[in-house]
């Protein structure tokens, strides 16, 4: 009965929060209640709201998640940059880089809601390098192997990263190996294994993590990519050693 009473007050609690998005004259009680107490990262001066009803290519309508009026922002620079990433719709979690000089302007705007999924790509593998063999002989091997062995030793596997809520994620493209390393004639590239992601200043760092034998999560490796585009079905992404382009895999096509 007390988890059915919960959720009651979780959905009423929503509606409330989207209803004040669609008047800014609103001045009930809940209006001014905060979306959330979560803070930001230390050194990260992003803002952080949902998207509210009249956001267009050139205006945000913002709801902050400290609570209060909605904010509107002039995006008409940054859409001309091409630094929307997603389409704002109404309740959209959304990420907003706000102008230095004017407040009133967003540099960057990022629809979180767009972002989350599971954004997959293809990669290949190759053949294992052994100790006395040339990479003459290996090109040797592959022409001269039957087709049905190559396309057996190459398949293609997808590899990816699901954004999921409360800043948590999954690796997508981990193999339980049936053989040992040094065993299998191919290596495929390393798997990314992140499980957290965070929005700082307008950048997508995303983290491996380990667990220890209390639980607790310490992260062990973290990579920092700028947002190239985010439609519907792709996302790149911009990393330290070049850019990644992702697909959106969908839930029937598991």
């Amino acid at each position: 009965m007390k988890q059915k009473v919960f959720w009651l007050a979780a959905v009423a609690a929503l509606t409330m929060t989207i209803a004040a998005c669609g008047s800014k004259e609103s001045k009930q009680t809940e209006d001014n209640e905060a979306i959330s107490t979560k803070q930001n990262l230390l050194g990260d001066s992003t803002v952080y709201g949902l998207a509210c009803d009249g956001c267009n290519d050139t205006i945000l309508v913002f709801l902050p998640r400290y609570g209060g009026d909605p904010d509107t922002f002039n995006i008409l620079g940054a859409s001309k940059a091409q630094k929307v990433f997603g389409r704002p719709k109404i309740g959209d979690k959304m990420a907003v880089v706000v102008n230095h000089n004017n407040p009133k302007v967003a540099d960057m705007v990022i629809d979180l809601e767009e972002l989350k999924g599971e954004w997959c790509y293809v990669v290949k593998p190759q053949l294992r390098r052994r100790a006395g063999l040339s990479q003459e002989a290996q090109q040797r091997f592959l022409k001269e192997a039957p087709d049905s062995l190559i396309s057996e030793l190459m398949q293609p596997r997808e590899y990816g990263v699901e954004i999921k809520s409360e800043n948590t994620a999954r690796p997508i493209g981990f193999v339980h190996a049936m053989t040992s390393d040094e065993e299998s004639p191919v290596v495929y590239p390393q798997l990314k294994r992140y499980r957290e992601w965070h929005i700082f200043n307008g950048l997508l760092v995303l983290s491996e993590t380990k667990r220890d034998t209390t639980g607790v999560q310490t992260v062990i490796n973290s990579d920092t990519a700028q947002f190239v585009l985010l439609r519907r079905d792709t996302l790149v992404l911009r990393f330290e050693d070049g850019e990644q382009g992702y697909y959106r895999k969908r839930k029937s096509e598991e």
